[in-house]
């Protein structure tokens, strides 16, 4: 009447059958799980190198706050902050007046940073407003190449890239 076939039978049928496909599933999953690996990894990265800079920077203006402290040795603790991740002959580390934060309505959104006038700290006076600022372009820290685009499209996307910058910044008061 019925035939019972064992389970293990069955499992075999169903593997000599499917010994293909798993070969094909396989070559269209593994380029996009390697992309979103790749992705993680290279988002990461930038999310510390950014918040190295951030960190930098306010370690930088907290000492830049004390009184007999010079603009080198600012520069030189940032420097020192950003060695830890990155080389920090890579960056622009600016060390600026910031006395136009304090005129109502400045848009520090569409500031130019680098064309505040400089600031010798150990000569600043008191409640004397300083920004202590870090840029990096992206392609000078990125962690990655894209090893996987051809070269014509990735000499797209590097003039793309070069605007993009890291940047962090921090605004205190001489004491």
């Amino acid at each position: 009447m019925f035939k019972r076939r064992s389970r293990q039978a069955l499992n075999q049928n169903q593997k000599e059958s499917r010994s293909g496909a798993t070969l094909v599933e396989l070559a269209f999953v593994t380029p996009v799980f390697l992309v979103f690996v790749y992705a993680i990894f290279e988002f990461g990265y930038a999310y510390m190198v950014s918040n190295i800079i951030q960190e930098a920077t306010q370690e930088g203006a907290k000492l830049g706050r004390c009184e007999d402290v010079t603009t080198a040795q600012v520069r030189t603790k940032v420097k020192t902050l950003l060695d830890t991740v990155f080389d920090s002959d890579l960056a622009t580390i600016m060390v600026k007046n910031a006395g136009e934060f304090d005129t109502a309505g400045v848009d520090v959104s569409q500031m130019n940073f680098s064309s505040l006038p400089d600031i010798e700290l150990a000569n600043a006076e008191k409640a004397q407003l300083f920004i202590v600022r870090v840029e990096v372009p992206y392609k000078n820290v990125r962690l990655l190449n894209s090893f996987f685009v051809d070269p014509v499209k990735a000499a797209d996307a590097a003039n793309k890239e070069k605007d993009l910058v890291l940047s962090g910044h921090s605004v205190r008061r001489h004491e």
